[in-house]
């Protein structure tokens, strides 16, 4: 049996010199972590429409990486003093996606920090647009550690997809966001959280997997067996 393949969104940097300069990339980390789980990533650009959905077509699975901000007009919200760098392009592959997996629960998906995050507004979901500033009594959710290391603890739901995977209802993550779910989109429903009550993962209800994390499994999962295993049921059921 063939490893299944899993598409990997592109990240994008704008550059200056002209609209058909920048940087289409992958972190390295999303896809050793793949690949030792036992699949076959491959990059998705961002090409047109037409294009993406051609290549979404041959993927068993969609890991959503994690990104700049999400522009918060798509949310229905002004930005907020504290709102960082946002991407239109980002944005606009991540709707399109989004969109594709939507309608195909059946197809496994992996969202991770602002793919997370992405997986909640373009199903209708609202983000906080800084914990900072906007979340009382907040831990620091962007850590001054390796970043491998774990820095903060949470609280993983019962009878979650999450919890059936990690064995445990806590979990220690590491952390390198500012925004989080605020409203949790219809369909979707919170699976875990930190003690300061950010969101730290949602599951999609009437899919059998398609998790968003806030936290980056992936550069955890070498020295931790326990988070690798998120990476081992996402090609399992990418497997089919």
């Amino acid at each position: 049996m063939s490893a299944p393949r899993i598409a990997v969104l592109c990240s994008h940097r704008e550059l200056d010199s002209g609209p058909h300069d920048g940087q289409q990339f992958v972190n390295q980390a999303y896809l050793a972590a793949l690949e030792a789980a036992g699949g076959t990533p491959f990059a998705l650009p961002h090409l047109d429409a037409d294009r993406v959905l051609d290549l979404l077509s041959l993927a068993d699975g969609v890991l959503i990486p994690g990104g700049p901000d999400v522009d918060p007009r798509l949310y229905h919200q002004q930005p907020r003093p504290k709102l960082g760098e946002v991407c239109p392009r980002r944005d606009e592959i991540d709707r399109l996606v989004v969109e594709y997996v939507r309608e195909r629960p059946e197809l496994p998906v992996l969202g991770i920090c602002r793919g997370a995050q992405s997986m909640n507004v373009f199903a209708g979901g609202t983000l906080t647009q800084d914990i900072g500033s906007e979340v009382e009594g907040a831990l620091k959710h962007s850590q001054s550690a390796p970043r491998w290391y774990p820095t903060h603890d949470i609280n993983v739901a019962e009878a979650s997809r999450l919890r059936e995977i990690l064995g445990t209802d806590r979990l220690s993550v590491n952390s390198f966001h500012h925004q989080a779910v605020a409203q949790v989109a219809e369909g979707f429903r919170a699976v875990a959280h930190a003690e300061d009550g950010v969101i730290e993962a949602i599951e999609r209800e009437d899919a059998p997997f398609c998790i968003g994390l806030q936290c980056h499994p992936e550069l955890m999962a070498p020295r931790n067996e326990r988070i690798a295993r998120i990476f081992e049921a996402f090609v399992a059921a990418s497997q089919g």
